[in-house]
């Protein structure tokens, strides 16, 4: 998976490869990012890893074939929702399984993109982008960036009419750079049922 993804991504895409593997795309995220810390750590050490697990598995196909397609199932409350429709009404009622499967699409979206967002956090955090020692936030020489939250139209925020950006020491302003809008949206509350994985 992580050869065909290197030599060509284009073609074999996260979602190429998800469904010819039949997995998740975010277990698919996973080993091509696990493939690649390993390969950085083998050019560090100078020799290839360990694969006695990866023969074994190679040895013992049988015992671990998945027997279907990984995929989000969406939990329905189960009870009835009765509505009494007008004599002239000639709609069509949507079918219990159509709405299942478009609501567990839908949910599985909204959970792929949590996971690639919580992913890319954790890659800048390893990378050391990501300041976490109480040392490293100490106050520079020049002084501290803040961000500042301009409120909108009668004091909305955010998409309802405000917007951010960072005052400097100087008394200066600048727009968020990416790792500063990676934080906002990760700050950002979800305002959302809770999903069942």
């Amino acid at each position: 998976m992580y050869r065909k993804h290197k030599e060509d991504p284009t073609t074999y895409t996260v979602e190429r490869l998800a469904k010819d593997y039949r997995i998740m795309r975010q277990r698919v995220h996973a080993i091509l990012w696990l493939k690649e810390l390993e390969e950085e750590e083998e050019k560090k050490l100078g020799k290839p890893l360990d694969e006695s697990v990866e023969k074994l598995i190679d040895s013992f196909p049988e015992f671990f074939n998945s027997h279907c397609k990984e995929f989000h199932v969406a939990s329905l409350p189960y009870k009835p929702d009765f509505k009494v429709m007008p004599e002239d009404w000639d709609g069509i009622a949507k079918d219990l399984d159509e709405v299942h499967y478009e609501l567990s699409m839908k949910e599985d979206q909204i959970l792929y993109e949590e996971f690639v967002q919580r992913m890319n956090f954790n890659k800048k955090k390893m990378a050391g982008e990501v300041k976490v020692h109480k040392y490293s936030r100490r106050r520079p020489s020049e002084g501290w960036n803040f961000t500042v939250e301009k409120l909108g139209p009668r004091g909305k925020r955010g998409g309802s009419g405000g917007w951010k950006f960072v005052s400097l020491p100087n008394g200066s302003s600048r727009p968020l750079n990416e790792m500063e809008k990676m934080y906002v949206k990760r700050e950002t509350p979800r305002r959302r049922r809770k999903i069942l994985p």
